[in-house]
């Protein structure tokens, strides 16, 4: 079993993955695999990736944080990539690299405040539903019978 090179920090309802070291392919790639496996393990809600001791972002770490923003995702996790210095953004940029589904913040502190902002959302939308009263199940009750009949 190797041993993992970049700590992933439990912190509130979040995985914090902070990267000050040099990155290679399989650095990335372990790393991909390790936050999967820590996102099975602990269910997290969010994940922030820190990047800002990262002097370099070519385009396979870029893709890569891309997949880790999507697997995570699917994963039920919400990702933020902090501190891309402007030279990184720029880079992606010119490299026509789009982050599409990814947020970025520009340091930790933000990235951990909007977590909590989005956390905040999903509870207010949960309450609504468990809000709905009797009335408005009736109401829907013969439009999941209709869907049920048209998917069977």
């Amino acid at each position: 079993m190797r041993s993992r090179t970049i700590p992933i920090i439990r912190f509130r309802d979040a995985l914090v993955v902070s990267i000050q070291i040099e990155l290679s392919d399989q650095l990335v790639l372990d790393l991909k695999e390790d936050i999967a496996s820590e996102l099975a393990r602990t269910s997290a809600h969010g994940l922030v990736i820190e990047v800002s001791g990262v002097d370099l972002v070519d385009s396979f770490i870029a893709r890569a944080l891309r997949d880790i923003a999507q697997v995570a995702r699917l994963m039920g996790t919400e990702t933020i990539v902090a501190g891309l210095d402007p030279g990184m953004a720029i880079t992606l940029v010119e490299m026509g690299m789009t982050m599409r589904g990814v947020r970025t913040a520009l340091n930790l502190d933000t990235a951990m405040d909007v977590l909590e902002a989005l956390a905040r959302e999903a509870d207010e939308v949960e309450f609504d539903i468990h809000q709905m009263d009797q009335a408005d199940a009736s109401t829907i009750e013969p439009w999941i019978a209709k869907l049920g009949t048209k998917l069977s």
